[in-house]
């Protein structure tokens, strides 16, 4: 499997379900599209082409000549019922959070918030954004960095 954590990749899978459960058929970057705007990040069309290919299994039928994907049949296995991000977002492990900040600083470079969480999202870790990472270097981070308000930017101490 690709180097993207399994909760993302379920979170791909069953998304996806839900979005061909009409009948409808999308290409991989159509699908990719519509999931980055329903607030998943770091989701391309690579990655969706790798979910179908290899967790959907036989779960979805690839079109060659219109390179889209369907559902392969009313009687294929469900996927899990697609999060409500709006509801509940992705769980973060805060301490995980602050290990693998701790472990981007270590070259003394300030960074924004954005650029952390961008950062970290490409090194796979899913559910991050700016303001979670604010959060925890405010919070947990408080002894470790510092905040230049000027440059908006946080520094290790």
């Amino acid at each position: 499997m690709d180097d993207q954590p399994a909760t993302l990749r379920a979170e791909i899978l069953a998304r996806t379900t839900h979005l061909l459960a009409g009948g409808s058929s999308m290409t991989a970057r159509d699908i990719a599209a519509t999931l980055v705007k329903g607030g998943l990040v770091g989701v391309d069309k690579k990655l969706v082409n790798s979910v179908l290919t290899i967790e959907g299994k036989g779960r979805f039928s690839y079109d060659r000549t219109s390179y889209t994907y369907a559902l392969a049949s009313p009687a294929a296995p469900a996927a899990p019922a697609p999060t409500n991000h709006t509801e509940s977002q992705i769980e973060v492990n805060r301490d995980a959070l602050m290990a693998a900040c701790r472990k981007l600083f270590a070259d003394g470079k300030p960074r924004t918030a954005k650029e952390i969480a961008a950062e970290l999202t490409k090194q796979g870790m899913a559910g991050v954004d700016k303001s979670l990472v604010g959060s925890v270097l405010i919070r947990e981070g408080k002894e470790l960095f510092t905040y230049d308000h000027k440059t908006y930017t946080y520094l290790p101490r």
